[in-house]
């Protein structure tokens, strides 16, 4: 599955490339690309659980999710 997150304190090169990294690193993360300008996040996800994990570890380093998981942009 794939999805597509804000998170609006993106705001340089360094963040972009330090979350896209990052995210790779999360089990059951996968395919990630991060835009700097629409501020978006897009990555595959191989379950609920693998994008709370995200969710969650993108709290904690400083770039969280916008908005409630349930709200995000675009879910196939």
């Amino acid at each position: 599955m794939n999805t597509t997150v804000v998170i609006d304190n993106l705001q340089c090169e360094e963040g972009q490339q330090f979350i896209g990294r990052f995210l790779e690193t999360l089990e059951g993360i996968s395919n990630v690309s991060v835009d700097l300008l629409s501020k978006t996040v897009s990555f595959n996800f191989s379950s609920h659980n693998a994008i709370e994990g995200a969710r969650i570890k993108l709290i904690e380093i400083g770039y969280p999710i916008t908005h409630d998981p349930s709200i995000i942009k675009n879910q196939e």
